[in-house]
């Protein structure tokens, strides 16, 4: 049976809504394959559906910055994604500045109080005294197959190892280990706690020992998911699986006929 154990969660302090969301998670799985966990993965990044400028009108705008320019920079800006959102619905976005000084994130306004710029330092544009942009635009939901901006973050899984000392270290190899605050005790080897499933860690300690001490490979994986804000990190799998979900049906309802 598939265990699962948390391992970390952390949220983003440049985050507007840093205090309701995690932005970090890292679990630990077991009993799976890293074909299972890469069919989760894809569909966390080209499955899962998020909101993203898709059309921008500008209005007015004789700032240094091409319109195509600030409408590249728009289509970038992380909205938070709400799950009522329905599929073809349009999120109305506006901006009107004629201060001199940058434009920021925070200064696009939308028509959902749900909706906002998760990141309100995102730089869009600078204008100039005498300077103004005016502009309107629409979010709609899309994911990663059509276009990079809809993906919702970072997913990658590694699988974890068990250090094994197969052979007599010399002193400097003793020096090497210690600089990374190992140890090694009636022959075994001692790493920090916070080091066990930090697989970079495990692999330098191999080569400090000249791979003297050998990484073992585990029946076991981290999986990491990295949000970029559209959603809280912890939603990801339960979106992606629905995603799945909803394809095997189709399936099975073609099958069926």
């Amino acid at each position: 049976m598939l265990e699962i154990s948390l391992l970390e969660k952390s949220t983003d302090k440049y985050a507007v809504d840093k205090d309701k969301k995690i932005y970090k998670l890292k679990l630990l799985i077991r009993d799976v394959t890293p074909n299972f966990l890469n069919v989760l993965r894809r569909a966390i990044l080209e499955e899962v559906k998020t909101l993203a400028i898709e059309d921008v009108y500008i209005i007015e705008n004789n700032s240094a910055m091409w319109d195509e320019m600030i409408a590249h920079r728009l289509g970038l800006v992380v909205l938070n994604t709400p799950e009522n959102i329905k599929e073809n619905e349009e999120i109305k976005l506006y901006l009107e500045k004629n201060e001199k000084g940058y434009i920021y994130g925070s200064d696009l306004k939308t028509d959902r109080k749900d909706v906002y710029v998760v990141y309100p330092e995102t730089m869009i544009a600078y204008i100039d005294e005498n300077q103004k942009v005016k502009l309107e635009a629409v979010a709609i939901l899309g994911n990663g197959k059509q276009h990079a901006k809809f993906i919702p973050g970072h997913v990658y899984y590694y699988r974890t190892g068990e250090l094994k000392l197969e052979g007599k270290l010399d002193e400097k190899e003793l020096e090497n280990l210690k600089l990374l605050g190992v140890e090694i005790k009636k022959n075994k080897v001692q790493i920090p706690k916070e080091k066990e499933y930090d697989r970079t860690f495990l692999d330098a300690i191999e080569r400090a020992s000249n791979e003297k001490i050998k990484v073992i490979p585990k029946d076991e994986f981290v999986f990491v998911i990295e949000s970029f804000g559209q959603y809280s990190a912890e939603k990801l799998i339960p979106l992606a699986i629905k995603e799945l979900q909803n394809k095997l049906n189709n399936l099975l309802e073609f099958l069926s006929k």
